[in-house]
């Protein structure tokens, strides 16, 4: 890899774990210059970990141009989890009982190995690499229960609560039992049990809102500190 954009991905990996965490207060700009300094690098890879984050959603742009912290709307993702709760539920009970059996036979295989892999100690990716191998879980899910129109929309609800969601699986424990959480619901589907299946998605979904609601509310109450760094 070359060195700028190995600078570049260092930098955007620690600024974007800092403002999950909150450690950049609510309405004060990032400086090119001082973040150059405080990283240790020019401002070329700044410029472009700036760029990612802003187009991840971590940033937002002022008037002037400046960049800040996005705040991240506690509201929005209460309404977004309501939807999501109500496609995954629908989801588990049409593949448990018309669900595609090679889909769901593979989904399993996937999270045994997984879990084999957290169990012998061979950790893989937690924070945002995990969230994203959760999100395709679900959407395996629905697309084997066949119904395309879920499918779509729980992809694009994923989509918006993604940069919330990478607040949930910051503890190997969460990760741990997340997976543990997946395979209760896809042996349930697999055993064509979809009032199992049901309540074991509901349990998971809104254990992630809450472990979602609590992190984000430690790092806004960080983020609307007067006397953060």
């Amino acid at each position: 890899m070359p060195p700028r954009t190995a600078h570049a991905d260092r930098v955007y990996a620690q600024l974007r774990d800092g403002l999950l965490r909150g450690d950049f207060p609510v309405g004060r700009r990032l400086v090119e210059q001082q973040l150059a300094a405080r990283f240790e690098t020019s401002r070329t890879p700044i410029r472009e970990a700036l760029r990612r984050l802003e187009g991840d959603g971590h940033l937002v742009r002022d008037p002037a141009g400046g960049l800040s912290p996005a705040v991240p709307s506690v509201r929005s993702m209460r309404d977004l989890y309501d939807v999501r709760l109500a496609i995954e539920e629908l989801v588990v009970r049409r593949a448990a009982t018309a669900g595609n059996r090679g889909i769901l036979d593979a989904l399993a295989q996937d999270w045994r190995m997984l879990e084999a892999e957290w169990s012998g100690g061979r950790h893989g990716d937690g924070g945002p690499g995990f969230v994203i191998r959760d999100e395709d879980f679900h959407q395996r899910l629905a697309q084997a229960s066949g119904n395309a129109y879920a499918e779509r929309q729980l992809n694009d609800v994923n989509e918006r609560i993604r940069i919330l969601r990478i607040h949930d699986f910051t503890l190997e424990e969460r990760v741990r039992s997340t997976i543990t959480e997946h395979l209760e619901i896809v042996d349930a589907v697999i055993a064509q049990d979809p009032d199992g299946a049901a309540s074991f998605m509901r349990a998971h979904v809104q254990r992630s809102a809450l472990v979602v609601r609590e992190r984000v509310g430690e790092a806004l109450a960080r983020m609307f500190d007067e006397d953060a760094d």
